[in-house]
């Protein structure tokens, strides 16, 4: 409860979501272990390119640093709401900008490469994807991992959807839902 303005307050804010006065510390309520199914192993979902998610019985975790790292992880118990993002590989546009400066150079050469640069950029976006998942928290937090890119089609993309889909079962045992616009 606020000191301030006496209304409840979230045990993990800082400062008064109402008066903005600073709250005092008070100890978080312990979290309900999540529902989980007894001695199912950790599922590890294999998104290409040294990237992994792994589902644990209290643990959802992203692996995405090439070069290792520790993982980007969050309790089952914390998290409210998932998001699976796949959309065009717009970035790749960018070499449409050549195309418009290249087509006022004088020589041929430099026109003819402006070109190609804007239709591999119209090839780029309209071949790979680019997948994401956002993990809302309690706090409303909202964690973007980006999964990466996969050609429209291929071994990574399957394996992209696979994951997708074991993750929305994973989800639906939690009572964690799963959101997937643009898939």
């Amino acid at each position: 409860m606020c000191s301030s303005c006496g209304r409840p307050q979230s045990a993990a804010r800082r400062r008064c979501a109402f008066c903005d006065a600073e709250l005092p510390e008070a100890p978080l309520p312990p979290l309900a272990p999540p529902p989980q199914s007894p001695g199912r192993p950790p599922l590890s979902l294999d998104l290409g390119n040294r990237r992994a998610l792994v589902v644990s019985g209290d643990r959802l975790s992203f692996q995405g640093r090439p070069g290792g790292g520790p993982p980007l992880d969050v309790a089952w118990a914390r998290v409210r709401r998932l998001e699976w993002r796949t959309r065009p590989y717009l970035e790749a546009l960018g070499l449409l900008a050549f195309t418009a400066l290249g087509l006022w150079a004088p020589a041929r050469e430099v026109r003819l490469m402006a070109l190609v640069a804007g239709a591999l950029g119209l090839l780029l976006t309209a071949l790979y994807r680019h997948h994401g998942l956002t993990v809302e928290v309690e706090d409303g937090t909202r964690l973007r991992w980006p999964l990466g890119m996969a050609l429209r089609g291929s071994a990574r993309e399957a394996r992209l959807k696979a994951a997708r889909v074991a993750l929305e079962d994973t989800g639906r045992e939690r009572g964690v839902p799963l959101a997937s616009p643009g898939a």
